[in-house]
């Protein structure tokens, strides 16, 4: 059992070792290049080009995980709270507008229900609610 806290120790210190580089490197600034670009060689070029290259991808690893995941998770929550307190109510009533009619049927199953249709949620154009035919129905 000893190994095993020692091991997840070892873990976490490179975990915190490696933020700590992370950070340190993101707030950093790029070195003046040696000399002018004009008298600098393809290979230097490329070697000063990745000190920048390095800082700007540390900076959007940090950005990813402490501000996107978050801000996502905290989106999700907000969604799906506000989707609950939406579906405890019920649907609103129907009401045969004349501009919901359809002239032409849907080419699938009975052709007035749309794709995604919902029993409980969209109501059939010119009926109502498949659920609330049911019910008269079964009264």
């Amino acid at each position: 059992q000893h190994y095993y806290i020692t091991n997840n120790l070892r873990m976490i210190n490179r975990a915190i070792g490696v933020l700590r580089g992370k950070i340190t490197n993101a707030m950093a600034h790029a070195p003046p290049p040696p000399k002018p670009h004009a008298e600098m060689n393809v290979v230097e070029i490329v070697e000063y080009n990745k000190i920048p290259s390095m800082i700007s991808y540390d900076r959007w690893w940090l950005f990813t995980w402490f501000v996107m995941v978050p801000v996502t998770i905290a989106t999700g929550i907000n969604a799906w709270i506000v989707e609950n307190e939406h579906l405890s109510h019920g649907p609103p009533p129907y009401i045969p507008y004349d501009h919901l009619i359809r002239t032409r049927p849907y080419p699938w199953k009975d052709g007035k229900r749309s794709l995604f249709h919902h029993e409980q949620y969209n109501p059939i154009p010119g009926e109502g609610y498949s659920w609330q035919k049911n019910e008269e129905d079964d009264e």
